[in-house]
């Protein structure tokens, strides 16, 4: 008897721990990109081999070009997708991010494998998870500056995590679901540096229109939601191709005042070189300074 209630003791010990560690963390969301429609293998692990080619991709994010701006300044993220064929559907791939925000910066390296069922021509359902190691770093000089009580060095944490998500493909149309940070990694850091991944949903759809041999229109959607708590994040964008010419425009107004607006433009060569550009229409919005615009950078490259 007294072992059971020793382990009891035990068990409600811990589980007063982890709530209270719960309560002093950081909620750590996962970063969304400018060009979302340039990110699907990022942002959706099944999207792995779902153009039928091999692909390298790199994104590169700037708060602002002069890069006065502390919060998360820099963002790379960079991709391989393996090759598929009608004997091997499956598809495989491998992606790297670095984010910086403040004092901290993210890293993550992440392994995807995604299991296709062809449902006809031009058509399937992917599902695909992706197994990654994420590394949380603290500049604790920066963390502190201006407290009276400041820190030197670094810390840092490493954790594992996994994505899970579904891709459909129907002729000209997509749509995708994700469960992001399934393993709620906690980042055990000192004081209230302590960041804690918190599990996510992104559902995502779009449509191309072929209106001529050289000419398409690709009006899609990104929806991003907190499973537990945090409200709805919607962002509408549209992507024109005019033979070697890309442009576009997303609206992020629901969620974003200050920069509702981004543009979108660059080449797209054969649909194996594509190289796409965002910049922000920024805004003045009551009792706060106008920002400066975002800026990013999306290169893919297919063959």
């Amino acid at each position: 008897m007294k072992l059971k209630q020793i382990a009891a003791l035990g068990l409600l010990l811990l589980s007063a721990s982890f709530a209270k560690a719960q309560e002093t963390s950081t909620p750590q969301r996962m970063a969304i990109p400018r060009l979302y429609h340039q990110n699907y293998f990022y942002l959706n692990p099944a999207f792995a081999g779902a153009e039928g080619k091999k692909e390298f991709g790199a994104n590169v994010h700037l708060n602002a070009i002069s890069g006065n701006a502390s919060s998360a300044p820099l963002s790379v993220i960079a991709h391989y997708q393996g090759n598929i064929n009608a004997n091997n559907p499956n598809g495989i791939g491998a992606v790297a991010v670095y984010d910086q925000f403040g004092p901290y910066w993210l890293g993550k390296l992440g392994l995807t494998y995604t299991k296709r069922f062809q449902l006809g021509t031009n058509s399937s359902l992917a599902f695909g998870a992706q197994l990654a190691a994420e590394y949380l770093n603290v500049d604790l000089a920066e963390m502190t500056r201006g407290e009276e009580k400041k820190m030197v060095g670094h810390d840092n944490d490493l954790r594992p995590d996994i994505d899970a998500g579904v891709w459909l493909k129907i002729h000209n149309f997509y749509a995708g679901g994700t469960f992001a940070s399934l393993l709620e990694p906690t980042y055990n850091l000192v004081g209230n540096a302590e960041h804690v991944g918190i599990r996510e949903l992104l559902v995502t759809a779009g449509y191309k229109f072929d209106l001529a041999p050289e000419f398409s229109v690709t009006p899609s959607f990104l929806m991003n939601q907190p499973l537990e708590g945090g409200d709805q994040e919607y962002q509408f964008g549209a992507l024109a191709n005019v033979k070697f010419l890309t442009g576009g425009v997303i609206y992020r107004g629901q969620f974003d005042k200050s920069a509702p607006w981004n543009i979108n433009a660059g080449v797209n060569i054969r649909d194996n070189v594509q190289l796409i550009t965002s910049f922000d229409l920024t805004k003045k919005v009551e009792n706060t300074v106008k920002p400066e615009p975002q800026v990013e950078a999306n290169l893919r490259i297919r063959f």
